[in-house]
Formats: structure tokens, C-alpha cells, sequence
């Protein structure tokens, strides 16, 4: 099912409300709707080989049951997300200091500043009932140079979008006691 184009645009608009470092929002989004962009993608990222599952559980063998789960589930599935989402989002920020070059936190404010914008556009697709799920690139400059992306620009994340499926599989989450999390004045 398509997505109206309204309903990105607005998700996009509320992105960039998000608090940002340098208070420039230097973020820009790449909207794909097409099978043929979204299999470059797929090809570009290696999606396209077949996942051995044995493999994955081992990778993931000693790992929080919740977040071992989570992963097995989600790792196989991400070539047909991107495929069978109706659009997928590509965000892309421009860096104060490339990541594998940062020496203070601060150099990474751009990338913790563009998360709150993925935030923001995530929360506000759900208001829609859309819903996305992020992928984080291991092949960042084949990608960048497939769509045109300048040098000096990152990707944050890949986002296909979509609405949740009638038989979606709903995992359990780690529950979480608010109370025992929130401290008052000290430790």
C-alpha cells in the first residue's frame, strides 16, 4: 500500500524540529519508491546472499535472550523490508568529523543530533500508522556514490516505511521498571 506523500513530508517536517548541535539541521533525505533503487540498495549492501542461520545463532549465541531474538529475526528479514516497503528513507547528515576520526565526544554531535531528527520523523510516521524500521549501512561509499551522494555527507541509516502487515510477528520486549531507572538528585 502506497504512502501518501503528505504523510513523509509532514514526518520530515517534524524531523527537523529535533534538537541539533550546531543548530544548522544539515539533514537531507533521499525518498526511494522505485523496485529498481530500492534493489541497489539490496546489491550494494550484499543483501542479495543467502543468510546461513547457524552462523547468525553462534554470532549471537551469548547475547540478552530479548536482544538475540531480535536480531535473528530482524537480520534475514532486512533484504525483503527494503524490497517490500512501499518507500524506503535514506537520511543523510553532514559531519562535524568524520566517526573513524573523532577524538572527543563532541566530534560525534552531528550523528547524536541526526538521531533525534530519525526520532522525531519515526514518531510522527506512527501517528500515521506507518511504521519503519532503521538499517544502519556497512557499505556506506558504494551506496553514496550509486545515488550521488556528495564526499563530504554520511548516511545515518536506511529506513524502509510501511504499514504494519495483518500477520506482522510481534516480539517480546525487554520490560523495563521506569521507577528503578530514575534517580533524584544522585545515584
Amino acid at each position: 500500500m502506497t504512502i501518501p506523500k503528505s504523510i513523509i513530508e509532514y514526518a520530515i517536517e517534524n524531523g527537523f524540529k529535533a534538537p541539533t548541535y550546531n543548530h544548522l539541521r544539515d539533514w537531507d533525505f533521499i525518498i526511494m519508491n522505485s523496485l529498481a533503487s530500492k534493489f541497489s540498495l539490496i546489491e550494494s549492501e550484499h543483501l542479495d546472499k543467502k543468510i546461513d542461520i547457524q552462523e547468525l545463532e553462534e554470532l549471537f549465541r551469548n547475547e540478552d535472550t530479548v536482544k538475540k531474538e531480535m536480531y535473528l529475526d530482524a537480520i534475514p528479514k532486512q533484504k525483503q523490508m527494503i524490497l517490500d516497503a512501499p518507500s524506503v528513507v535514506i537520511v543523510i547528515y553532514k559531519p562535524k568529523t568524520r566517526i573513524g576520526e573523532a577524538k572527543k565526544i563532541y566530534d560525534v554531535n552531528c550523528l547524536a543530533s541526526v538521531w533525534t531528527c530519525i526520532e522525531n520523523f519515526l514518531l510522527s510516521l506512527a501517528e500515521h500508522d506507518v511504521y519503519g524500521v532503521t538499517f544502519i549501512p556497512q557499505n556506506i561509499e558504494t551506496i553514496k556514490e550509486k545515488l550521488g551522494i556528495p564526499d563530504d555527507l554520511e548516511i545515518a541509516a536506511i529506513i524502509p516505511i510501511g504499514y504494519k502487515a495483518d500477520d506482522a510477528k510481534i516480539l517480546t520486549q525487554k520490560t523495563i521498571n521506569v521507577a528503578e531507572r530514575i534517580h533524584n538528585e544522585k545515584w
